[in-house]
């Protein structure tokens, strides 16, 4: 048996030399992979069910599945085997987040939209096909009782063998304990600014930080609270390779809150949960967040995190500068969404990830979600190229 997905994830964050570092992907939106598998892409495994055009199609450089979040998050199996890709990291399997979740509950709905409230209790209006960001229109928590009747009834330990998304833990525990891929503790969408925006949605949140400071307080004391009752009682069935946190808390320009809010609203939070799992043998923390990030990276790293993706090229992100600032960074992601529509393009974005991976560190994949203007042809050509430049450079971070 050769090297596993597992120990390269280890060695490749750990800056360590490795013969290699990972194969995967992000994800797909799902009309592009309906494209291609009319354009040539084998469908051996195929879905569950139909793709939706706007969906979310996960790929192995996310965790997958999402048992605190989402269950009908698809997975690019196809993708996978075609391209010979590594096993992606994975989730205990247990809730850390709502329980019960909400009912579905249709609102109104017409020939291409609908508005619903879904499983975490958000409404929101939304085109069928998912073309778009849906328009939110109500969030659960509109005031302190909101929160004092959520917290009750859906942020309680009080059932926490109904919180496991298996039937036999034990035959989990049985089969993980030989995993050759890496296990996140924590997940999405535990985060100290996401999850508040989820709950309370963002233009409340804003007018909160300043109007309710403390109430603030109180839901992130709770939360921390509660997600360090489930790492403690979790870390005492199993080993965790890294922890993984949600934030997509930075737009084109920024970060959405200031170096102020974040020290006070989230570092604190943050070293609690870090210093726990580090308590029990965890090294490498991972944070998620889209938009221009770069200025950000001290904050994150202040609070512990030590890995950050997706690095989207777009929003103004360059992994080599950051590499050049911060050696010690790992790096997961930053190869441009929009260089994938030519081979041109794909070969200038290739001599960046080349002189990437040699320096360790770095997980190479697309900065996002592939759309749906990226032919077949020319994700097999970057796919390939890309996996030909793995097998062949060998990550010395000493070098």
């Amino acid at each position: 048996m050769g090297i596993t997905a597992r120990e390269i994830y280890l060695s490749v964050l750990g800056m360590e030399e490795t013969d290699r570092t990972l194969k995967w992907e992000f994800g797909f939106w799902g009309a592009v992979l309906m494209d291609w598998y009319q354009a040539g892409l084998p469908k051996e495994v195929g879905f569950e069910r139909d793709l939706i055009y706007g969906e979310f199609v996960n790929g192995p450089g996310l965790q997958y599945p999402m048992p605190s979040y989402d269950d009908s998050v698809q997975y690019a199996h196809d993708i996978v085997s075609y391209f010979d890709l590594d096993r992606g990291p994975s989730p205990f399997p247990f809730n850390w987040f709502y329980y019960p979740r909400w009912e579905t509950q249709v609102i109104s709905e017409t020939e291409d939209k609908v508005e619903y409230i879904g499983v975490d209790g958000i409404r929101r209006l939304t085109f069928k096909d998912e073309r778009s960001m849906p328009t939110w229109l109500g969030h659960p928590v509109t005031c302190e009782a909101d929160w004092e009747g959520i917290k009750r009834d859906r942020l309680s330990l009080n059932n926490f063998d109904g919180r496991y998304t298996v039937d036999n833990v034990e035959a989990f525990l049985a089969k993980a304990n030989e995993r050759d891929y890496p296990m996140c503790l924590y997940g999405s969408p535990i985060g100290f600014f996401g999850v508040l925006r989820f709950m309370i949605g963002e233009e409340n949140l804003y007018y909160w930080y300043y109007d309710k400071p403390e109430l603030i307080k109180r839901i992130l004391d709770h939360l921390c609270e509660m997600w360090l009752a489930i790492a403690e009682e979790l870390t005492a069935k199993i080993d965790f390779d890294f922890g993984r946190f949600y934030e997509d808390m930075a737009y084109k320009g920024g970060s959405l809150i200031s170096p102020k809010m974040f020290r006070e609203f989230m570092t604190p939070y943050y070293r609690r949960l870090i210093d726990f799992a580090r308590s029990k043998g965890v090294r490498h923390f991972v944070v998620d967040t889209d938009g221009y990030i770069e200025d950000m990276i001290p904050l994150f790293l202040e609070a512990g995190m030590t890995a950050i993706l997706p690095w989207e090229v777009m929003a103004g992100n360059d992994i080599e500068r950051v590499r050049e600032k911060y050696p010690n960074l790992g790096i997961m992601g930053g190869i441009d969404k929009t260089a994938l529509l030519s081979k041109k393009s794909i070969d200038r974005e290739m001599d960046k990830v080349a002189r990437m991976i040699a320096k360790g560190g770095y997980i190479p994949y697309v900065d996002h979600a592939v759309p749906p203007n990226v032919s077949w042809e020319d994700f097999k050509y970057y796919r390939e190229r890309l996996n030909e430049m793995v097998d062949m450079i060998k990550v010395r971070p000493s070098l």
